[in-house]
C-alpha cells in the first residue's frame, strides 16, 4: 500500500512524492514497469484503474507510439490498394497539411478531443472551406478508429462534440445570371473557355473534365459518359487516371444542343492548337482538354486561368467606376472563382428551372440524395429572400 506525505494509505501502486505530485505504478502485460505522475490523486487513481482494467482484459496499449508512426502504418497497411486512389490521396493531403504539423509528434494516448478541435478551429480561422474541414475530421476519426481496433488506444478523441464551424451560406459561391454572362464574355477566346462552358452545361467536376476523352462523347445517343477522373500525385509521376469519386459518379450526362456545340468547337480548337505545336504529347492522345502541348489540364491550371479572367473583369470595373465617380462603398468586386463554383452554378440554374431533384442527383453524381436537397434548400431560401423584398415596394 502506498501512502501520501501525511501517512494516509492511497492504495496499491499509488504514492505521493516529496514534491507533492502523485505516482501511479503497475506492471504491464509485457512485464515492463510503467510509472506516471499526476498533480491530483483522483487523476492518478483513474489512470491506474484504466491500465489495470486493460491488463486484466488482455488489452495491450502501446503508450509510446506517436500519431505519425501509427499513421504511416495505417495508410500503408489499412488503406493503400484498398480504398480508391483519390480517397487515399485525400487522407494523405489532410494529414500532411493539417494534422501532422499540429499533433503528429504526440503520443496517441495523450491526444484529447481538445487537440482535435483545435486543428479544426485553426483551419476555420485560416479561411478553409467547411468541406475541407470535414475531410480533416473524417481523416482524424478514421485513424483513431483503426488505432482502437488494433488495441493501441481505448477511446477515440474525435468525439461527437468535436465539430467543424460552419460558415455562412455565402461561402458557397454561385454565379448570378448576370455574373455568369459576364464571366463567359471575358473568358471568350481563352485557352479553357470551352471547359468552363461545359461545366456550366453539365455540372461535371474538375477532375472529370480533365479526364474526359473524345471516346466518352456519344453524339448518337446524346450522352457524355463519365468513366474516369484525372488525378495528380508526384509520387506516381504526375498525372494519372483514377476511378470517379463514387459509384454514383460513374454516370451518363445528357447533352443539350449548346453542350454539343461547345464540344464541336473544342474539337476544332484542339486541332488548330495541335497543328501549331512542335512538342505535342502523344501519350495523352484522346483527351478533350489539354495544354498547348497536349498534356492533361489539372484543376489548378483551370483555376489559375479562371482567376486571370476575374482579375480582368475587376480591372475594367475599376476603370468604369472611376470614370463614373462611383463611391468606394458602392463598388462591387467580382469574387474569386473555383471550378466547383461553376458546378454549383449549373445545379442552381437547374433548380431555378424546376428540375426534378432525383434527376439532378443522377446528373451531378451525388452519392447521397440529401446533398442534392441541401442545394435545393439553399436556392429556395435565396428565392424567398428575393420575394420578401418585393413587400418594400408596397410600403
Amino acid at each position: 500500500m502506498g501512502k501520501d506525505l501525511r501517512g494516509k494509505e492511497l492504495g496499491v501502486g499509488l504514492t505521493q512524492r516529496k514534491d507533492g505530485r502523485y505516482s501511479a505504478k503497475y506492471t504491464a502485460i509485457n512485464g515492463k514497469r510503467v510509472e506516471k505522475y499526476f498533480d491530483k490523486i483522483t487523476h492518478a487513481r483513474r489512470w491506474l484503474n484504466e491500465e489495470n482494467h486493460n491488463k486484466n482484459h488482455n488489452i495491450y496499449v502501446d503508450t509510446n507510439i506517436t500519431l505519425n508512426t501509427f499513421y504511416e502504418f495505417w495508410v500503408e497497411n489499412c488503406k493503400k490498394d484498398i480504398v480508391r486512389d483519390n480517397t487515399l490521396n485525400g487522407y494523405r493531403t489532410q494529414y500532411i497539411n493539417h494534422i501532422k504539423p499540429k499533433i503528429g509528434y504526440m503520443k496517441m494516448v495523450d491526444i484529447k478531443p481538445m487537440h482535435c478541435q483545435k486543428i479544426l478551429n485553426d483551419m476555420y480561422d485560416s479561411g478553409y472551406a467547411y468541406g475541407t474541414m470535414q475531410l480533416t475530421r473524417i481523416t482524424l476519426h478514421a485513424i483513431f478508429k483503426s488505432a482502437i481496433e488494433n488495441d493501441y488506444i481505448i477511446k477515440n478523441p474525435v468525439v461527437e462534440s468535436v465539430k467543424c464551424k460552419e460558415r455562412d451560406q455565402s461561402d458557397r459561391r454561385v454565379l448570378t445570371l448576370k455574373e455568369q454572362k459576364e464571366f463567359l464574355e471575358y473568358a471568350s477566346g481563352t485557352m479553357y473557355e470551352n471547359a468552363y462552358r461545359l461545366v456550366l452545361q453539365t455540372g461535371m467536376r474538375a477532375g472529370e473534365i480533365g479526364g474526359l476523352k473524345w471516346e466518352d462523347i456519344d453524339y448518337n445517343s446524346g450522352f457524355i459518359h463519365i468513366r474516369r477522373t484525372l488525378l495528380e500525385d508526384s509520387k506516381k509521376g504526375g498525372f494519372y487516371f483514377g476511378q470517379p469519386k463514387s459509384k454514383q459518379s460513374v454516370r451518363d450526362i445528357p447533352m443539350s444542343q449548346e453542350c454539343i456545340l461547345i464540344l464541336k468547337n473544342q474539337k476544332k480548337k484542339q486541332w488548330k492548337i495541335k497543328l501549331r505545336s512542335n512538342k505535342w504529347s502523344e501519350r495523352w492522345e484522346g483527351l478533350v482538354f489539354t495544354t498547348k502541348n497536349g498534356n492533361p489540364v489539372g484543376t489548378s491550371t483551370f483555376v489559375n486561368l479562371m482567376n486571370r479572367v476575374v482579375k480582368k473583369i475587376n480591372e475594367d470595373r475599376k476603370i468604369e467606376y472611376e470614370e463614373n465617380h462611383v463611391e468606394e462603398n458602392d463598388r462591387v468586386v467580382f469574387e474569386r472563382l473555383y471550378m466547383h463554383a461553376l458546378r454549383h452554378t449549373f445545379a442552381t440554374r437547374c433548380i431555378e428551372l424546376n428540375m426534378n431533384p432525383k434527376v439532378l442527383q443522377k446528373i451531378l453524381g451525388h452519392s447521397s440524395f440529401s446533398v442534392t436537397m441541401d442545394l435545393y434548400v439553399h436556392v429556395m431560401d435565396e428565392e424567398k429572400k428575393k420575394e420578401i423584398q418585393k413587400l418594400q415596394m408596397l410600403s
